[in-house]
């Protein structure tokens, strides 16, 4: 039922409402309802039991008509609250969300920090807020501020965060709000009463900084209040970037006994410890920004080089130490570089900086005064300088450099790195002035995208603290970076180039303008967002191949028909060509790529081979060709091939359209159950389990399936060791989730494939030629069937699934020359690619499925989306630097891209109609218009969003978050019947019955997870040490082997890869200036993240730490197996080096390192894989 609510206050929130309803509701065993906050001082409250309203109306109601009764008085916020039935049926989806919650509250009890009747009191008065460092006065920890805001305001407990609400100095009207997420808090928080009342916490990145705007007088809904309140760069006036480097925070309570009030929430699971401590203040009387200066001037006028300064202006931009702490450590940096060196004094700065501790009463005052810092420092060079060649020769890769990174945060920029970048052509060009360039970020402070906020304006932060840092640039250590540019990809993840001018060794100078000027000629493009993208294909990751001559080049026409191209972004290459382009590409494997995606010049796009033409010819169509270059631009640049066809996997846009177009339910619940068996398998059985972590993403090198198979042979248990278990813990429960939170559903009957268009026109309309290599045979096969499924991601639109018919070709056709891709007709009124989802040739991926279970109705095959081309947004004039940055700027302000597919999920599901709903449709097109964005500068009308209801089906909600300590945990959530903190997101639940809810609901990730390790932890403190009877047995087995001569070089060798490791554990964290990933999660090749689904920015900076994993493992094992010496030297190293691991205990050595990661123990299993395996090959040539 639906109750109307008259007489609310105008300023009361939601919220409030709901907070001020419960314990009323309460009386009449009400535990789930839903409020709704209107205008003029109405509201509606809906229960989901009639029953139980018509009780609350008996008690409180009051007829509409008719003489007024009111048995009972309801006062609310101290005015008479008047409820009587609505005239309108209540939400049937609200409804569904309510019985959701009501069922979900029945089976748990819940948790909340809302004070309820009789609960601890949450929100506290303030006086002040200042924001500083810890120091130390002798040996007292003291709170240096070096900003006060001396206001009043209110300090709130909340579910995840802590919020300061304090009146700005704006005046009266407007109020600032920090937001202090509970996870970010070093470890406790101090609370003092003398001399004055206060608590003090320390995080680990800065908070988030609001400012509001009251008008008083009249109503403030959500849209107003958004207009309303905006995120903000810094505190306040004097705040001098204070809060970019400074991140502890005291807050002044106006009531003492407050203090004893706030232990209430000592018991609370998110709140930190709260440890009571006498804190002395001092106020700075030197203006931060003074020190500041001072501190770069003295920083410039060291003559110390570039890449040292760098790493001690990253301690201060960091908030790691003052600026007058890095002044005093100018000497010991002296004495490192005449003792170890430029490269290594730079890599001595760079470790110094994780082994700092965070400041705080509990840390040791000793650890920071100069001398103690000057000892750790020197101490960390020592290690560096005995890392030998084995720390130089990991980064051999010849398609990379060390690249320095920044972040620009609201409030802050903060600097980390050299990391290894791949090359990009600028880059291949300029390798020997790497230092000069930068890849910058701009993301929240907790290192995610900056996105939407629909609580509060972000036009600040874009247009004034990012565009500002992209306009002016910044200054490090002297050298002045300013914009270069973006490549497509790094513009959806918010990242660009900057540059910092430089002379050449023949006096040239280079700076971003120059560099632009010489590749190629980009004045008659008028529209910025294409200028940008043509500029940005010199800045795409590539691997360099041959030098193409002019003579071999061929420029043809496109194969078009009406305004349809066919041939959209691909052309060919003969046979001596792309031979030649294989041995240059270093192809691992016997089979090589048919169709490559290149850069060439100014060209872009898909080659395929075409065995007819002779010579060395490079067939280009002037669709893959987008601007003139510069003549000195002839390599043939290598962005990916189809060197083997890539799984397929549904996902949720795949099963809902198919669902809409006559696909029963049960077969995608089949292929899931399959899977889940499949994982359940894997943790019961060594055997299965061996052969699952091969088709996972573990690094090859680390040679964990052949390890646990040997283990099994020797009779022990694997799962003993607390590594190895959690390692397949972790990676089952990965695969998992992403069968629940993603539905990624594995197809063997299904391929992933570049696309091509057939040049001998022996395809027709509606026809597809898929030749395939199958992994496991060697084989080439090639696909026959009617009624194919094709279909490219992303897909919304109903048309985007469409059904083909895969033929063979005849003997002769030199499309037999073809493997790994799928080749598309170039007959018919339109070509297939663009009816999938706008596809085209330039580099696409196509997904194709043949297995009959998945295959729509053909009757029921929905026409193609045909939409209006979208012409670029062009100026009256050349493009200039300023337009590019402000396309840049614009595009992560308003990119909607995720908005709108999160949008058509919800509709989709509570739409009979589903995907071919007018509304989904329309989501569709504006999704397409958002895809184009980035090229062509315009951006998808919002005002065409259809009304955002606050429902969701449950397959949306957030899951339980990966906690990765002890063992692999599921963290607990807070379920949407709970209540919400102000700001907060307010969506309800409900139980969808469509196949994306059911296959949701399949999985209980919580009883896999107990299953799980009930069975994985059987054998725990029962079976003995797994790494002492492989020791065992190693040395059993290598009896007369001398290996103790190589302890020394074992010991190097293992300090090597477990600072590279740790380098990786920090590189990878979404805050690596401050921050790690766990050892865990870099050795099974998957970043967990904080929520319960991988973001596509976690699933690519997986993708790209397995490849630097790898290519760490590859060299340790090199090291520790010493494949340039014989048999026998080879052996008795690993032994030594399998010793080193396994002397150090089951504990492992530690890391004193302020991410609190500093525990490593994967070496031991590194070492163990390579001695067990030197000790079978040996058994198999040597008497024993």
């Amino acid at each position: 039922m639906e109750i109307f609510c008259r007489n609310i206050p105008e300023h009361v929130t939601k919220n409030h409402l709901q907070k001020s309803f419960t314990p009323i509701l309460l009386e009449f065993g009400v535990h789930t309802f839903h409020c709704e906050k209107l205008s003029r001082g109405f509201a509606t409250l809906t229960l989901l039991d009639a029953v139980q309203a018509q009780k609350l109306l008996d008690r409180y109601g009051q007829s509409q008509t008719g003489p007024r009764r009111q048995p009972h008085h309801l006062k609310l916020f101290n005015k008479p609250t008047y409820l009587s039935k609505s005239r309108n049926p209540p939400d049937e989806l609200m409804l569904r969300c309510l019985e959701e919650e009501e069922h979900d509250r029945s089976r748990r009890i819940p948790r909340t920090l809302v004070p309820k009747a009789g609960q601890a009191q949450n929100t506290f008065a303030i006086r002040s807020l200042s924001c500083g460092i810890w120091d130390y006065e002798g040996n007292e920890p003291v709170f240096f501020s070096f900003y006060t805001h001396a206001r009043n305001g209110l300090l709130v407990f909340g579910k995840s965060l802590l919020t300061v609400e304090i009146e700005s100095m704006l005046g009266p009207l407007s109020t600032l709000r920090l937001e202090f997420d509970y996870s970010s808090i070093v470890s406790q928080m101090y609370t003092t009463n003398s001399p004055k009342p206060s608590i003090t916490l320390s995080m680990v990145v800065a908070p988030r900084l609001y400012e509001e705007q009251h008008n008083t007088g009249l109503f403030v809904d959500a849209k107003m209040k958004r207009l309303l309140t905006s995120r903000i760069a810094c505190l306040g006036r004097d705040d001098a970037n204070v809060s970019a480097t400074c991140f502890t925070y005291q807050l002044v309570l106006q009531q003492p006994a407050d203090l004893r009030l706030m232990q209430a929430f000592k018991k609370e699971r998110r709140v930190p410890r709260m440890i009571s401590w006498r804190t002395s203040t001092i106020d700075s009387q030197i203006p931060y920004h003074k020190q500041m200066d001072a501190f770069y001037t003295s920083l410039i006028a060291e003559t110390l080089p570039y890449r040292v300064k760098y790493q001690l202006q990253m301690l201060v931009w960091n908030g790691i130490l003052s600026s007058t702490k890095v002044v005093e450590l100018f000497p010991e940096a002296h004495r490192l570089i005449e003792r170890v060196g430029i490269n290594r004094a730079s890599q001595t700065v760079q470790r110094f900086a994780k082994k700092v501790p965070f400041a705080g009463p509990e840390a040791d005052k000793s650890d920071f005064d100069a001398k103690s810092l000057m000892k750790i420092m020197s101490s960390v060079g020592e290690s560096v300088a005995h890392d030998g060649p084995y720390a130089t020769s990991i980064s051999t890769s010849p398609n990379g450099t060390w690249i320095h990174r920044a972040t620009v945060t609201p409030l802050g920029i903060y600097l980390f790195g050299p990391y290894w970048e791949p090359m990009n052509r600028i880059l291949r060009s300029h390798a020997g002035h790497a230092e000069y360039f930068m890849r910058v970020e701009f993301l929240e402070e907790t290192g995610d995208p900056m996105r939407f906020d629909q609580n509060a304006s972000l036009d600040h932060i874009f247009e004034h603290r990012f565009k500002a840092v992209l306009h002016n640039g910044f200054i490090i250590s002297g050298r002045h970076f300013e914009f270069l540019g973006f490549s497509h990809s790094s513009l959806r993840s918010q990242s660009c180039w900057f540059i910092a001018a430089f002379s050449t060794e023949y006096g040239q100078s280079i700076d971003a303008r120059t560099i632009i000027g010489t590749l190629g000629d980009f004045s008659h493009i008028a529209s910025p967002a294409k200028c940008a993208a043509r500029i940005g294909q010199a800045l795409s990751d590539t691997v360099p191949s041959i030098e193409i001559p002019e003579h071999v080049i061929e420029k043809v026409d496109d194969v078009q028909r009406g305004n349809r191209m066919f041939s959209d972004g691909v052309g060919t290459v003969s046979t001596s060509l792309i031979h030649k382009i294989w041995e240059k590409y270093a192809v691992q494997g016997k089979l090589k790529p048919t169709v490559i995606q290149i850069r060439f010049a100014g060209a872009k796009g898909m080659i395929g081979l075409d065995s007819t033409r002779r010579g060395d010819v490079l067939m280009l169509r002037k669709s893959m060709i987008k601007f003139e270059a510069s003549e000195s631009w002839r390599n043939i640049e290598i962005c990916g091939s189809g060197i083997r066809p890539l799984p397929l996997h549904l996902n949720r846009q795949f099963i809902k359209i198919m669902e809409d177009l006559g696909v029963p339910v049960q077969p995608f619940f089949d292929l899931q159950q399959s899977q889940v068996d499949d994982l359940r398998a894997a943790a019961r059985s060594p055997m299965l389990a061996a052969n699952f972590l091969e088709k996972a993403n573990l690094p090859p090198s680390a040679r964990i399936p052949w390890l646990i198979r040997f283990i099994v042979r020797l009779g022990l248990d694997f799962l003993g060791d607390d590594f190895l278990r959690h390692m397949i813990e972790l990676a089952v429960l990965v695969k998992l989730r992403e069968l629940k939170y993603r539905a990624r559903i594995h197809v063997e009957r299904g391929f992933t494939l570049h696309g091509i268009m057939d040049e001998t026109g022996f395809l027709k309309e509606g026809e597809i030629y898929c030749p395939t290599v199958n992994d496991d045979t060697g084989m080439r096969e090639v696909l026959h069937g009617r009624n194919v499924v094709i279909t490219r991601a992303p897909a919304l639109h109903p048309g985007d699934i469409q059904l083909v018919n895969a033929v063979d070709v005849p003997d002769d056709s030199p499309l037999n020359d073809l493997h790994n891709c799928v080749v598309f007709s170039q007959h018919g009124a339109r070509d297939l690619p663009s009816k999938l989802s706008g596809g085209d040739l330039d580099g696409d991926l196509y997904n194709v499925i043949y297995d009959n279970r998945l295959r729509p109705k053909p009757y029921r095959i929905a026409q193609p989306a045909d939409y209006p081309l979208v012409t670029a947004l062009s100026l009256d004039r050349p493009v200039e630097r300023s337009d590019i940055i402000d396309h840049f700027v614009t595009f992560m302000q308003q990119d909607q891209l995720g908005r709108i597919a999160t949008l058509h999920q919800a509709i989709a599901d509570q739409k009979p109609m589903g995907t071919f709903d007018p509304e989904c449709l329309l989501l569709a097109e504006l999704h397409s218009t958002a895809v184009d964005y980035s090229k062509s500068g315009r951006p998808a009308n919002i005002k065409l969003l259809p009304p955002n209801k606050r429902f969701r089906p449950d397959f949306m909600a957030p899951g339980p978050r990966i906690k990765i300590e002890d063992g692999i945990e599921l963290d607990a959530i807070d379920r949407p019947s709970e209540l919400f903190e102000e700001g907060e997101n307010q969506y309800r639940y409900y139980r969808s019955h469509k196949a994306l809810g059911q296959l949701y609901r399949a999985i209980d990730e919580q009883k896999f997870l107990q299953e799980l390790r009930s069975t994985t932890q059987a054998t725990r403190g029962k079976a003995p040490d797994v790494v002492d009877k492989l020791w065992a047995y190693a040395l059993r087995e290598s009896t007369g082997f001398q290996w103790r001569h190589h302890t020394e070089v074992a010991e190097e060798i293992k300090e090597v890869y477990e600072e590279n490791l740790l380098e990786l554990m920090y590189q990878y964290s979404p805050t690596p200036w401050v921050s790690t990933i766990t050892e865990t999660e870099v050795f099974i090749g998957n970043i967990v993240g904080n929520t319960h689904g991988q973001s596509k920015r976690q699933r690519e900076a997986s993708m790209a730490m397995r490849s630097e994993y790898e290519r760490l493992l590859e060299a340790t094992t090199s090291w520790i197996g010493n494949k340039d010496a014989g048999r026998e030297e080879a052996l008795e190293r690993s032994i030594a080096c399998f010793a080193i691991a396994v002397e150090e205990g089951p504990v492992a050595r530690y890391h004193s390192d302020r991410s609190g990661k500093d525990k490593l123990f994967s070496f031991r299993w590194i070492a163990a894989g390579v001695c067990l395996q030197e000790i079978e090959r040996l058994k198999k040539t040597i008497a024993f």
